[in-house]
């Protein structure tokens, strides 16, 4: 069976590699160490050190300059996300430096020591049927960085709360140039997620109108998206709670912001689009009021992105709304073969994405930079974790 070839296949190539002629030219790992921190189990964080792999032929090593605390990594560390296993290194949206390289990975991503690049969650077998259908975030060995792999997993290093960050063989990486701040360069798989949703599962068009719904990095990474792409009017919908984030949303190119808690909120979003129906929404909340305001917005016809999570808990749709206006809903897991294209956007310095980054915080502090984020202290859009601290 497919998956079961793809099984042996990424089995046999993520064993470490103890013997070979390619370290010299990779950059010597022998007797160095990483620091990590660990997610023994939820709740409960402990600093390790693992030494690092001599890099195979299609591996590489990366030095973590910035990562961010993504917002489902406090799914991980309250131990509601099923497909997680513990002990685990949390940590995917991550910038960094190549440190070594096999001759194979350094032809096939174009790099070399030193570059400068982002790495994407997911990492595809590249033989399964779902990688070879080009879906490998959906690859049947589900292996995604800072989320499934445990750190008991030889080489260790599977998450970015780390010093290092192993490349394995299916892992996909992009270029980040020199100039582009650290702060903007780790969120780069947070705007392809707001690629995937607006231009993959959205379909946007040139010139439609689109209703975002929420204000946190996801949404406005969908405003940055969505203004590169030409829609227009973008109406941002959210709780006005944090005045920032309403504020960035604008700057980044919202037209019109909505206070959900207002009333009328549902008659002012009717307004920003002047008498034309609503073809696309993408919501980023996964919260149940704010789904129902999308359906009720929406025209006939209209698109319906989900991309919010609930971390496992049920949540009821306006059924009526979606058969009688024939709404499309579709969902939207996440950047897969859309990270160049932001790359691309990030590179381009069009935007401040850099604004987004509330905090940094020393590698050690990953308990309070993760509680910052559950609590929502001080409206802190994104919180980073520096290992060079």
């Amino acid at each position: 069976m497919p998956g079961q070839a793809g099984s042996r296949s990424i089995r046999a190539a993520l064993r470490p590699v103890r013997v070979g002629t390619r370290r010299a030219a990779c950059g010597q790992t022998r007797g160095r160490v990483s620091r990590a921190v660990v997610l023994e189990e939820p709740r409960r964080f402990r600093e390790q050190a693992f030494p690092l792999p001599q890099v195979g032929d299609e591996e590489f090593l990366l030095r973590v300059e910035l990562v961010s605390v993504c917002g489902g990594d406090p799914i991980e560390y309250e131990g509601r996300n099923r497909k997680a296993h513990y002990p685990l290194i949390l940590g995917h949206e991550v910038v960094g430096r190549i440190d070594a390289i096999g001759d194979a990975a350094a032809r096939r991503h174009r790099v070399e020591p030193g570059s400068r690049v982002v790495v994407e969650p997911y990492i595809a077998c590249r033989v399964c049927d779902r990688c070879t259908a080009g879906n490998y975030q959906f690859c049947r060995e589900g292996m995604v960085y800072g989320v499934t792999i445990p750190s008991t997993r030889l080489p260790h290093l599977w998450g970015a709360y780390a010093e290092y960050l192993y490349g394995a063989p299916g892992a996909r990486i992009h270029l980040i140039d020199d100039s582009v701040p650290r702060e903007a360069a780790c969120l780069t798989s947070v705007i392809a997620n707001g690629v995937r949703w607006v231009r993959t599962r959205g379909r946007a068009r040139v010139g439609e109108a689109v209703l975002i719904m929420g204000a946190g990095a996801q949404a406005l990474a969908s405003v940055i998206v969505a203004k590169e792409a030409g829609l227009r009017p973008i109406v941002v919908a959210a709780r006005a709670r944090h005045r920032n984030k309403l504020e960035l949303a604008s700057r980044f190119g919202a037209d019109v912001v909505v206070d959900t808690t207002s009333p009328d909120a549902l008659a002012q979003i009717l307004e920003a689009l002047a008498g034309l129906d609503l073809p696309l929404a993408v919501d980023a909340t996964g919260a149940e009021e704010m789904i129902a305001l999308a359906i009720s917005a929406l025209g006939p016809s209209g698109r319906l992105v989900l991309a919010g999570t609930r971390g496992g808990l049920p949540a009821s749709l306006d059924i009526d709304g979606i058969v009688f206006k024939e709404i499309d809903v579709v969902g939207g897991l996440g950047q897969a073969h859309d990270t160049e294209l932001a790359a691309t956007i990030v590179n381009g310095r069009r935007f401040a994405i850099e604004e987004m980054m509330s905090l940094t915080l020393p590698l050690g502090q990953a308990d309070e930079a993760i509680h910052r984020v559950i609590e929502g202290r001080d409206g802190a859009i994104r919180i980073a974790l520096d290992p060079a601290r």
